[in-house]
């Protein structure tokens, strides 16, 4: 199949997708969310590919979503809104209920939208310096595929929500974000490691242990939270302070938008570790 933003290489039974928009810091756009599932379905299908690794081209895996993209326009209705976030919904669950292993390997950065991706993945390996965060929720709506809760637990979640503040890859470990973090140079080298050692259970086999504990997050969930999800940032997306940085920051691209994300919040090198004066 022709990708545009992808690419996808295969090494026996362990397949390689790479976010490849490095130009845009590997930003997630609608097409390229078309072209994941796409790929996915098509995987699904062939015998061979166990796992799937999920990585990023250039600097970062990925700053998130495509603000130019997926922003809500001035004619986007809430309805309107609502349904064109359950297409990602859906889309998110094709590669969560795939019948393969799959691992995200993160580096460099993985914000906003890009945490969503991660989610709905099996394993996160990452290193152990990547920024990691959803800092847009300081000011601009909530999380569209909220599943940080299941992942980490109702304080780590609150803290990653409420301040929109990053981790480093060594924190997303302590915290169950990420199952492994490892200094880059290492990085390849151990979700391949990974990932062939995954790949030599049978498909069938990693397929019914993955459908068991897919099954205990819908029975702790999983699914209500997501729909409530999609509808808590539609609500938010539309509070008179949003609309305002809206209008800011359209067609102004990301760095005007990192500015008014971080207006009012000093950086600070670790979670209650405040940089010094």
């Amino acid at each position: 199949m022709e990708l545009n933003e992808l690419q996808y290489e295969q090494k026996g039974k362990v397949g390689c997708i790479t976010l490849y928009r490095p130009e845009k810091r590997n930003a997630i756009s609608l097409h390229m969310l078309g072209e994941l599932r796409d790929l996915f379905q098509k995987l699904d299908l062939e015998e061979e590919v166990r796992v799937v690794i999920v990585k990023g081209e250039g600097k970062g895996f990925s700053s998130g979503y495509d603000i130019d993209d997926v922003a809500p326009r001035e004619d986007m209705t809430p309805r309107r809104e609502v349904a064109r976030d359950f297409e990602v919904l859906g889309i998110y669950e094709v590669i969560r209920k795939c019948n393969m292993a799959t691992i995200a390997q993160l580096h460099g950065f993985c914000l906003n939208g890009a945490t969503d991706l991660c989610h709905h993945l099996d394993f996160t390996i990452t290193a152990d310096d990547c920024v990691i965060g959803y800092p847009t929720m300081r000011c601009w709506g909530a999380s569209v595929a909220n599943l940080w809760l299941y992942h980490m637990g109702p304080q780590w979640t609150r803290y990653m929500m409420m301040t929109g503040d990053t981790i480093d890859g060594a924190m997303a470990e302590k915290i169950g974000f990420a199952i492994k973090a490892v200094p880059e140079d290492r990085l390849d080298k151990t979700v391949k490691h990974f990932a062939e050692r995954l790949a030599n259970v049978d498909k069938d086999v990693l397929a019914a242990h993955k459908r068991a504990v897919n099954a205990g997050l819908e029975l702790m969930g999983c699914r209500n939270m997501l729909e409530f999800a999609i509808e808590n940032d539609c609500i938010t997306n539309r509070q008179d302070t949003v609309q305002k940085i809206f209008d800011r920051t359209t067609g102004l691209g990301i760095e005007a938008l990192i500015k008014e994300v971080n207006r009012g919040f000093r950086p600070q090198k670790a979670p209650f570790e405040p940089l010094e004066d």
